[in-house]
């Protein structure tokens, strides 16, 4: 990735209150085509409202929200074509592993013909190919979250937006998740993800991004953030975390 590419999103001020708590205080940054952003902080600092914010899913008390030139902070998530995948699979259990990829497809009215190649490839890149007709049940829990990714992926989406997309799994099942993120950052997907998975960030990120209190508090690339860290609060969390 390029520190050149262009700006594919632009958070300008973005607030989010609930009556005098600030879940998310004057936010600004920029998303880059084909980057790769991690936020990182404690519970309650404003990483996942801030994807919420950026998926189209929950309207901010101010702010705007720029993709080329255009303000989008109003449009609804169905419009923006974001893939969005959560902690939790919500996967239709009474349908196949291809049917629940193909769900969105359908709703969005693609034609049979194109729906199936694109369940085909993405199940293939998610490597469950051979499993597209099993139900999620058949599924381990991290085969059940590739299932998701490949959900989102199927929309052919703009941006991948990953809440925590590990924290509901085994401990070894993390990785053939992980494996599947970097693959997608290999091949240039637009990406930002809010994770506890240090080592994954500081590997595969192009810059990481430190909450806390509803503030952006950092913003700096692996190597800076992990071995330098400016403010006192992002210190105070990797000697936690490390």
């Amino acid at each position: 990735m390029s520190s050149r590419s262009a700006v594919q999103l632009s958070a300008q001020g973005i607030s989010q209150y609930y009556g005098r708590f600030a879940a998310l205080d004057n936010v600004d940054l920029d998303v880059r085509q084909g980057e790769f952003l991690t936020l990182l902080g404690p519970s309650g600092s404003g990483k996942t409202t801030l994807l919420m914010i950026l998926a189209g899913f929950l309207s901010p008390t101010s702010g705007k929200l720029m993709e080329q030139g255009v303000d989008i902070i109003k449009r609804p998530a169905e419009k923006r074509n974001y893939g969005m995948v959560f902690q939790g699979y919500a996967l239709f259990p009474h349908m196949s592993v291809a049917d629940n990829v193909a769900y969105p497809l359908r709703i969005r009215k693609v034609a049979a013909e194109e729906r199936q190649r694109r369940v085909k490839h993405i199940l293939e890149v998610v490597g469950l190919g051979a499993h597209m007709h099993k139900k999620p049940s058949e599924l381990s829990g991290g085969q059940q979250q590739r299932v998701a990714i490949a959900r989102a992926l199927a929309m052919e989406p703009k941006v991948m937006l990953f809440d925590e997309p590990t924290s509901a799994l085994d401990p070894e099942m993390v990785g053939e998740v992980l494996d599947v993120m970097k693959t997608l950052a290999l091949e240039g997907m637009t990406m930002v993800c809010v994770t506890h998975e240090m080592g994954f960030a500081r590997e595969v990120a192009d810059r990481v991004l430190f909450f806390d209190h509803g503030k952006l508090l950092e913003d700096a690339s692996p190597a800076e953030f992990f071995d330098a860290p400016k403010d006192a609060r992002a210190q105070s969390f990797l000697r936690q975390v490390l």
